[in-house]
């Protein structure tokens, strides 16, 4: 289980949409179930102002402006190919509000190398009975739903899982993306001795434990960074604001953002129980979802100081 930890600042859903398959249709929103390690440090000035990008040709030196700088594709005979805005639109994936399921599999089915990003998925709207019925249904039958969705103008591959009455989305990597243990050079299975696994096995017990001791997973880095800077900062040492650090403050007081663990609690409270179908009140979809297969990805996109695009009105502080 995971640690006990202070309070943060409520999460909020940067995504929003239906999960569908068939007639099914169930309103969810999408929080992030990881934060960045505090480890994380931005690049300031010594008088605290943020530190800005600028894109240069290293061949002549020459600093590059938005219109200097373009999209390139690399091939796999190592010719780089410019790619238009324009032609990158016409072949972006639908913009779509659905998680489109295709299939149902085993849970071990998925080997674990292919999850990449996990993400909670909360009942959006008045009603979850629907969301209920799903999320309890396959824990029950321990399946795993597979299909793709649309976030930011990438197309995602998807695993929808269920865990405790709550359902859980996890990017999923494109097989291209993994390497073989023969790519690699990983040695072949070699045969051992009966004796050598049991007294291997013997110290194996020494440090077994029935469950995992969350303490032995902080990141004790990035708290000793932590300390660092807060001694420093009740001292007074090296402490610099950030330049429009008031204005940020004065919006985060004014912003209007969702508890995910009060949402949760909500959706899964006692009265909230699912035991039959006829509590199933998921409406038929106004549209048929899209039946078309995940887009194949390139083989590798590789850009290079004129083939991306500059941040723009960003300079550099030496």
């Amino acid at each position: 289980m995971p640690e006990a930890r202070e309070p943060h600042a409520p999460v909020r859903a940067f995504w929003s949409g239906t999960i569908t398959f068939g007639l099914v249709s169930i309103p969810v929103d999408l929080f992030a179930a990881v934060r960045p390690r505090r480890t994380a440090m931005k690049m300031v000035d010594a008088k605290g102002k943020p530190l800005g990008r600028q894109y240069y040709c290293p061949k002549d030196g020459t600093k590059l402006s938005n219109n200097d700088i373009v999209r390139g594709f690399e091939t796999e005979n190592g010719k780089m190919v410019v790619v238009s805005d324009k032609e990158l639109e016409g072949i972006a994936p639908d913009k779509s509000r659905d998680i489109d399921l295709r299939s149902f599999v085993p849970a071990d089915q998925i080997p674990p190398m292919y999850y990449d990003r996990p993400y909670f998925l909360a009942p959006s709207g008045k009603s979850t009975k629907a969301y209920h019925l799903l999320a309890e249904t396959m824990e029950r039958t321990g399946r795993v739903g597979i299909g793709s969705f649309v976030m930011r103008d990438h197309e995602y591959l998807v695993a929808i899982l269920s865990e405790n009455g709550v359902l859980r989305a996890e990017t999923l990597r494109f097989a291209d993306e993994l390497h073989t243990p023969e790519e690699v050079g990983l040695p072949k299975r070699a045969k051992v001795s009966r004796s050598r696994v049991t007294a291997l096995a013997k110290e194996i017990a020494r440090l077994t434990r029935d469950e995992v001791d969350t303490h032995e997973l902080a990141d004790q880095y990035a708290a000793s960074i932590q300390a660092l800077a807060e001694s420093k900062e009740k001292k007074g040492k090296d402490v610099v604001r950030l330049a429009g650090a008031d204005e940020e403050e004065a919006d985060a007081g004014t912003s209007n953002v969702i508890d995910l663990m009060a949402v949760l609690r909500r959706s899964l409270s006692p009265q909230a129980k699912v035991t039959t179908a006829d509590q199933f009140d998921a409406a038929p979809s106004e549209t048929e979802p899209s039946r078309r297969a995940p887009r194949k990805r390139p083989a590798k996109r590789v850009s290079t100081a004129r083939t991306r695009k500059a941040p723009k009105k960003r300079t550099a502080h030496k």
